[in-house]
């Protein structure tokens, strides 16, 4: 797929690292974005820096240019409300990019919880939330009948175990 101007993607944990890296290049290419995080400050300014970035290459247009929503990608109900905010928003989507992920802030071996804040959380949020967002995705552009690009972004962590 061509990176064109006026086409629409939407990035989930685009206020962070990679995601935001991603947000500020698609609108460099005039991309029209909608931002998915959990972090609101971290999320309306990464929306700030790229809508300065996107008038920079360019013109005004009648769309916003970035949108964010704060959303838990875990929730099917929210991640399904985001969709339909991007698609009425832009009329439909071209490109979605999974990037939200995290990781267990207590190593697995060492954990004595049932994982609901820990491991657990971390595969709905890297595992099912992906899985997730690319249903949604596919259904958005079949509804459309409009091919987009569905890209998941992966980390090298989750190839190598945190065990000592």
């Amino acid at each position: 797929m061509e990176l064109k101007p006026g086409l629409s993607a939407l990035v989930t944990g685009g206020a962070s690292g990679i995601g935001k890296a991603l947000v500020v290049a698609l609108l460099q290419k005039g991309i029209f974005t909608t931002i998915i995080d959990l972090s609101e400050e971290k999320g309306k300014e990464v929306a700030s820096l790229a809508e300065i970035e996107f008038l920079k290459f360019n013109a005004k247009s009648e769309f916003p240019p970035v949108v964010f929503i704060k959303c838990d990608v875990t929730d099917t109900n929210e991640i399904r409300a985001a969709f339909r905010k991007h698609v009425d928003t832009y009329g439909g989507l071209d490109i979605c990019i999974n990037c939200a992920g995290i990781s267990s802030p207590i190593p697995f071996d060492k954990d004595r919880t049932d994982g609901c804040k820990s491991w657990r959380l971390t595969v709905n949020v890297n595992l099912i939330a992906v899985i997730n967002c690319t249903q949604i995705a596919i259904q958005t552009m079949q509804e459309a009948r409009k091919p987009g690009a569905i890209i998941n972004i992966g980390s090298a962590s989750g190839l190598l175990p945190n065990v000592c």
